[in-house]
């Protein structure tokens, strides 16, 4: 299988948190979570991945979509490419879910402005949501029956859009699910100082296994506070 090399980039609290009280109070470190979002994408990363409730949060807003024109029309079920674009945003939105305005992603900061959103989705998405992005020139790919086929949906952005760098910017459960499948390659965490406690969601989320993985750190960075974490698979 040919896939995207993954890095999983987060801020996160020192008791692994990724979610909580504890980023009201991490301005200086989330800067520097930005700060290293923007070199990756200079230094060639092509995209960054987001589950829906992070996407929905940062950028797609709380609008339900408005398929009601859509329903009862049938369409192609295929993958479906609306053009080349430079970087991507890349949502696992499991049954269709985001309203979307257009087809890229405008944002002050510009290691986020101008990305092309690409929908991941699974066999449970409707007709009508398909048409509804296909209105919008958004582009799409089907991956799985039940739930997201994690290893095809990178499989696919490699072949489709030609995707070979990606950052995975959570939330917890994508981060879970990834680490799930064996399918993040380095880590690339801003540490903060800070404890959260029960309130946040770990870096992790829903990670149950026996077997242990193993990583080599290639770099520890000091902050102010605080510190830069990287790590690679072994």
């Amino acid at each position: 299988m040919t896939r995207p090399y993954v890095r999983y980039h987060m801020t996160v609290s020192i008791d692994q948190k990724v979610t909580g009280h504890f980023l009201d109070h991490a301005a200086v470190y989330t800067e520097e979570y930005y700060r290293m979002h923007r070199k990756y994408r200079h230094d060639g990363v092509q995209g960054f991945i987001c589950g829906r409730a992070t996407m929905q949060s940062s950028f797609a807003g709380t609008a339900k979509p408005d398929t009601a024109k859509y329903e009862g029309r049938v369409c192609d079920r295929a993958d479906r490419k609306a053009g080349d674009f430079a970087f991507y945003a890349v949502c696992f939105d499991t049954y269709g879910s985001l309203a979307w305005e257009s087809n890229t992603i405008f944002d002050e900061d510009p290691g986020y402005d101008n990305c092309h959103i690409i929908e991941v989705l699974s066999g449970q998405v409707s007709d009508a949501y398909l048409l509804y992005l296909q209105e919008r020139n958004i582009s799409y790919i089907l991956a799985g029956e039940d739930r997201i086929d994690i290893p095809l949906a990178l499989e696919k952005l490699n072949a489709l859009f030609g995707i070979e760098d990606i950052l995975l910017e959570g939330g917890g459960i994508i981060g879970g699910a990834f680490e799930a499948a064996g399918m993040i390659d380095e880590l690339s965490f801003v540490v903060s100082p800070l404890i959260e406690g029960d309130a946040g969601r770990p870096v992790f989320a829903g990670l149950h296994r026996e077997t242990v993985s193993f990583w080599k750190t290639v770099e520890m960075r000091a902050l102010e506070e605080g510190y830069v974490y990287r790590a690679v698979r072994q």
